[in-house]
């Protein structure tokens, strides 16, 4: 789980930055005497507490013990420009993919708050860093060589566009609601263990054509769960910083092709312990062929009658869960 750091949280951040950068500095000789600004020996908690009065963005990566395994804030340079500061995993929990997650949590920060580009600095000896930046897209642009530190500074920068997303780099981020499915105030990260009282949110569409025939979506053969069965419409798990009702209207543009401006009508809301959904009913007046099939999600769709349609949903061809959350509506209205 990432979320936000908290003023009480502040001097175990200090902690996990020493004990994270202390390992940089014996890799490379780094001394309190001879690289006193470095960031092992110079993170204070009275730095750290200013930057948080700053309202810096702050984030940690919190364990299932609410115990913080990763760290990094932003600090905004210019209008669109921000400077990733201070991004490390404990040594311990390294090679888990934290440091990745925390990365492209803060590349959606940064592209939220306007940001179109981050600039992150290195020790340019560490090319296993450099490297390990390249293959998150960031671009190395320069050097420079201070004499207050006994090693050469690097300079990299992370351009921020919608192919930058973290969900375009197979780690999705969540926003975590509460039981009253009110935002916690904290992300979850898909593949993880959901902590305890928190919920991520999943957007579901029924489509109906204007002529009364319903969508049938098959699901890729090559999912792990409910391979090859028949689904009505599209659906999601909702991405962080969107409305359900967004996450609703960007699955079904991606699911089929769909395109819709005005707001969807709610058909059910349904709470599990780990997750809220909410169905929506669209209507639609698509050219039926236009239906679009994602890769790796649909390999099918067809377009049924109400008749065919309470056939397939009352089979074992239709994902069965879906079919509870349905249930009702399907029974007063199809």
């Amino acid at each position: 789980m990432i979320r936000s750091i908290k003023r009480c949280e502040i001097e175990k951040c200090v902690e996990v930055i020493k004990k994270s950068f202390l390992t940089v500095a014996y890799e490379y000789g780094l001394t309190q005497e001879n690289a006193p600004r470095f960031t092992a020996f110079s993170v204070t908690f009275e730095k750290l507490s200013w930057q948080y009065d700053e309202r810096r963005p702050m984030y940690g990566y919190f364990d299932d013990n609410n115990l913080i395994l990763g760290y990094y804030s932003l600090y905004r340079l210019e209008k669109e420009v921000c400077e990733l500061n201070n991004l490390c995993v404990l040594p311990e929990h390294r090679h888990k993919h934290i440091g990745e997650v925390l990365f492209f949590h803060a590349v959606t920060i940064a592209s939220n708050i306007g940001c179109k580009k981050i600039n992150i600095s290195i020790v340019e000896e560490n090319t296993k860093l450099r490297i390990w930046y390249e293959r998150l897209g960031a671009n190395h642009i320069g050097v420079k060589k201070f004499n207050f530190f006994p090693f050469t500074c690097g300079y990299m920068e992370k351009m921020i566009d919608e192919k930058n997303m973290a969900c375009r780099h197979n780690i999705e981020l969540w926003d975590a609601y509460d039981t009253n499915g009110i935002l916690a105030g904290c992300d979850l990260i898909r593949g993880e263990k959901i902590p305890n009282g928190l919920k991520h949110a999943v957007a579901e569409v029924f489509v109906i054509h204007k002529d009364g025939s319903i969508l049938l979506m098959q699901r890729d053969f090559n999912k792990s769960n409910y391979p090859g069965f028949w689904e009505s419409g599209a659906g999601g798990s909702v991405l962080k910083g969107e409305s359900i009702m967004e996450g609703a209207k960007r699955e079904l543009l991606e699911e089929t092709g769909i395109v819709v401006n005005d707001d969807l009508k709610s058909i059910y809301y349904v709470v599990t312990d780990t997750t809220i959904y909410e169905g929506y009913l669209c209507i639609t007046d698509i050219f039926k062929e236009d239906i679009q099939l994602q890769i790796g999600e649909t390999t099918a769709f067809c377009w049924v009658n109400k008749q065919e349609f309470r056939k397939i949903f009352y089979s074992n061809q239709f994902v069965d869960k879906l079919r509870e959350r349905l249930m009702e509506f399907v029974e007063n209205n199809i």
